[in-house]
């Protein structure tokens, strides 16, 4: 796992502009602390997928929408997946935030690189213990891919007793916050592309989002 400046920069909204000196100290520092403090944790699990309706074989669980489905195309199995680096990271940005709110920010900033890098990592893995070629993940909220779905996600990988990872039941938002569900695809046939968060943004039609690479 690794956290890239430039990653960071993209998270704080830098576009090319100037910073200082001390800013570029900061983000130093908060990559160092946020790589102390995580300690990243996943479950994953790999099901021969049903159709009309979409869904994994051996469960009750539904992939709901559009979305999900035209990525999955051409997959016969998929594997789900669920990640997180803890609390620790988020207890201690939460803490900065009261008392220096620029380093808060970093740091927070910083936990989100190190979310989304431990799952390429986690992809990566994946990819390399297949022949065929993997979709890269999509996850609740992509799309018309319901976030509601999260709970189906959490529940059939027993994240709470697996890796401390819960799920508010009105909101469908994870604790920890910087933790992540997902499903990959494994395709039957095709090319052997990168699955980092980059070819996330491929799938997504927020062509505006500020975070958009």
């Amino acid at each position: 796992m690794k956290i890239e400046k430039s990653e960071l920069l993209r998270y704080l909204g830098y576009r090319g502009q100037s910073y200082s000196e001390r800013i570029d100290e900061e983000i130093e520092g908060a990559i160092a602390l946020c790589l102390e403090l995580i300690t990243p944790r996943s479950v994953i699990k790999k099901y021969t997928l049903t159709k009309e309706p979409l869904g994994l074989d051996g469960t009750d669980m539904l992939l709901l929408g559009n979305d999900v489905g035209r990525h999955l195309e051409g997959c016969q199995e998929a594997y789900i997946l669920g990640a997180t680096v803890g609390f620790e990271v988020e207890k201690k940005s939460s803490e900065l935030m009261k008392s220096d709110p620029l380093k808060g920010v970093i740091l927070d900033s910083a936990s989100i690189c190190a979310i989304e890098s431990y799952c390429d990592d986690l992809c990566e893995q994946l990819q390399t213990q297949n022949e065929r070629p993997l979709t890269s993940r999509f996850s609740c909220g992509y799309g018309d891919f319901p976030l509601s779905q999260q709970k189906d996600f959490v529940r059939v990988l027993e994240l709470p007793k697996r890796i401390g990872v819960f799920m508010n039941e009105e909101s469908f938002m994870l604790t920890p916050q910087k933790s992540v569900t997902a499903v990959i695809g494994v395709k039957e046939s095709g090319d052997i592309q990168p699955l980092n968060c980059q070819s996330k943004c491929l799938t997504c039609e927020n062509k505006k989002c500020i975070y958009r690479k």
